[in-house]
């Protein structure tokens, strides 16, 4: 039987991403793609808070990043049982420039300092009132809780092993509706995708009237947990090879 290349439901882009790496199968071949995902229970939950002010000198501008850094440590340690760990991850200082719009350019207007700080929360029972209580303090935006998984390779692995096994079984069927069989694997991309987790992915800008004082545990809204999902999509070429003849298939009657 003589079956032809048969390149069935290729996705964007996949034949020119494996002319990349050479040409396609000389004989028949059948590619096809699949995408699967992956949920995961979260193990932690991760909030960043960012600081920033602008004030008269280098000096002052120092002394208020200090004093953010204590008030947030000093709140950090009624929750110490619920914060797994926390890092300052940047910290700036400079000049600050305002436009001026009479003399049309940048103007020195005192001087900034700047800090960003990560919050890992592993006890989710505490993370309603922890948030709720790090806007009582003065912040230039706090994002909203989002959630991690401490082994993020194996999910992704999970979530590309779920789309090839997709895949192969699209590609299996539509040998078979060729009256073929898939032969060898040619080539396969991974197309990871982005971290589809969920999580409330607009962050709270923290105003000046949050400045009074610390949060009452009462008015904190209820954050629950939510499963990490992970996305795959996997393109996958197999060669092909025609099917064996069916038992029987083939022979004559004996002639009386």
């Amino acid at each position: 039987m003589n079956i032809r290349c048969i390149p069935a439901m290729l996705i964007a882009g996949l034949a020119s991403q494996l002319a990349l790496a050479g040409s396609l199968p000389d004989g028949p071949y059948v590619s096809t793609s699949a995408a699967a995902t992956f949920e995961a229970e979260p193990d932690f939950a991760v909030i960043e808070a960012r600081f920033h002010t602008v004030e008269p000198s280098a000096e002052s501008a120092r002394a208020a990043v200090e004093r953010a850094q204590r008030g947030l440590l000093d709140l950090l340690e009624t929750f110490d049982d619920a914060v797994r760990a926390g890092r300052i991850e940047s910290m700036e200082f400079g000049e600050h420039f305002d436009y001026d719009r009479e003399r049309m350019k940048q103007v020195p207007a005192g001087w900034f300092g700047a800090f960003t700080y990560r919050i890992e929360v592993d006890d989710f029972d505490f993370l309603p009132r922890l948030h709720y209580a790090l806007a009582g303090l003065e912040w230039d935006s706090l994002d909203n809780p989002r959630f991690e998984v401490d082994d993020r390779e194996a999910a992704e692995r999970e979530a590309r092993q779920r789309a090839l096994e997709k895949a192969s079984g699209q590609a299996r069927a539509l040998a078979a509706a060729q009256g073929a069989e898939l032969g060898a694997v040619w080539g396969i991309i991974y197309e990871p995708m982005h971290d589809l987790a969920g999580r409330l992915v607009d962050s709270v800008s923290v105003q000046a009237e949050f400045r009074s004082g610390r949060a009452e545990d009462r008015f904190a809204m209820p954050v629950e947990p939510r499963p990490v999902r992970f996305e795959a999509r996997v393109g996958v070429v197999y060669t092909l090879q025609p099917a064996p003849p069916e038992a029987g298939a083939g022979t004559r009657a004996p002639s009386s």
